[in-house]
C-alpha cells in the first residue's frame, strides 16, 4: 500500500492558511479546533471537504476532540466515563462517515488517578471502537508526552500497546506522533524507536519538529509543531524507521509555520517517499539528503 502525504487543516488555504491543496493526497481535518457541534459551521466544513475532494481528489482523516481542546463543549477525556465522551464520539465518526475519511486520530485522557484512569481509557476505547465499526472508520490512537508531571496516559511504546492488546479490536490502530516520542524519550531516558516496535499498529504517523525539552525547562520548550529540521529530531533515523512499518499515511502537523518552511518539508516527506518506491526525486533533499543512503 502506497504511503499518502498529507498535511493538518488549519495550514490548507480553505481552513485559514498558506498552503494549496493540491500540494497534498490527504488533509486532517482538525475537529478538536473547531465548533462542530454548531450545525451552520458543521454545514460549512462538509462545503469545504466535497468542494475539495471534487477539485482535488482529496482524501480525509480527522482529528478528533480531546482533553486539551480550546473549545470546552467539544472537550473529552477518556480518564473519566462521562456519556459526552460517546456522544462526541459519535458525532465525529458521523462527520467522518460523510466525507469518507478512514481513520479518526483520538488522544488519551488524563492520568489524575493511576490504574483507574488507564482502565476507564480501555473501557471508553472499546464503546468507541464499536461506534467506530458501525459508522466504518478506524480509530488511531495517539501517543502523547507528560506535561506538569506524570498526567496523561499512553506516553510509553508497552502503555499503548497494552492499550490496543486490551480492547482488542480491529478498528483501534496507532497514530504515531514524532514530536511528541521525542520530548517522551528524552524525559525518560529510553529510545524513539522503542515506538516503531509497535510495528503494523501503525496505520499514521504525525511528522513535526522541536528541541526534546519539557515545557518547564526551558524557553526552547514543549510540543512546537516546526518543520522538519528546525529542532533537534533526527529525520534521517525517523524516516530509516519508517521503512520498517509502512504507514498509510505521513502528516506534516505544524503550527506558526511561513509557507516556505512549510512546502520544504513536504518536499523532504515527498522524496522520501519516492526514494521509498525507487523513483527518482525531482528536487534536492533539504535537511535529510543522508536519508538517500538509508534506502539503497
Amino acid at each position: 500500500m502506497k504511503t499518502k502525504i498529507g498535511i493538518n487543516s488549519p495550514q490548507i488555504i480553505d481552513f485559514g492558511g498558506a498552503i494549496d491543496p493540491g500540494e497534498v493526497e490527504i488533509i486532517e481535518l482538525g475537529l478538536d479546533r473547531m465548533d462542530f457541534l454548531d450545525e451552520q459551521k458543521e454545514k460549512e466544513l462538509l462545503s469545504k471537504a466535497k468542494y475539495l475532494a471534487s477539485s482535488f481528489g482529496t482524501e480525509f482523516t480527522i482529528h478528533a476532540p480531546h482533553i486539551d481542546s480550546r473549545i470546552d463543549r467539544i472537550k473529552i477525556d477518556f480518564s473519566n466515563n462521562y456519556e459526552k465522551n460517546l456522544t462526541i464520539m459519535e458525532k465525529v465518526a458521523r462527520v467522518a462517515a460523510k466525507i469518507e475519511a478512514g481513520y479518526i486520530v483520538v488522544h488519551p485522557g488524563s492520568q489524575d488517578g493511576g490504574r483507574k484512569c488507564l482502565n476507564l481509557n480501555i473501557l471508553n476505547l472499546i464503546r468507541i471502537s464499536a461506534l467506530a465499526e458501525d459508522y466504518g472508520v478506524t480509530l488511531l490512537l495517539e501517543n502523547l508526552f507528560d506535561r506538569k508531571g506524570g498526567n496523561k496516559v499512553g506516553v510509553f511504546p508497552g502503555e499503548i500497546f497494552h492499550i490496543i492488546e486490551i480492547v482488542g479490536s480491529e478498528r483501534l490502530k496507532i497514530n504515531l506522533d514524532i514530536g511528541h516520542a521525542f520530548i517522551a524519550s528524552n524525559a525518560y531516558g529510553f529510545s524513539m524507536e522503542d515506538y516503531f516496535e509497535l510495528g503494523g499498529c501503525i496505520h499514521q504517523m504525525h511528522l513535526h519538529d522541536n528541541f526534546g525539552i519539557l515545557e518547564s525547562e526551558e524557553a526552547m520548550f514543549g510540543d512546537r509543531h516546526l518543520p522538519l529540521g528546525f529542532g533537534k529530531i533526527n529525520f534521517r533515523e525517523v524516516f530509516k524507521n519508517i521503512l520498517k512499518i509502512n504507514p498509510r499515511n505521513l502528516i506534516l502537523e505544524l503550527k506558526n509555520s511561513s509557507k516556505e518552511n512549510t512546502l520544504e518539508s513536504l518536499v523532504q516527506i515527498r522524496e522520501f517517499c519516492d526514494l521509498k518506491y525507487g523513483l527518482t526525486p525531482h528536487t534536492k533533499m533539504y535537511s535529510i539528503e543522508s536519508a538517500i543512503a538509508c534506502i539503497q
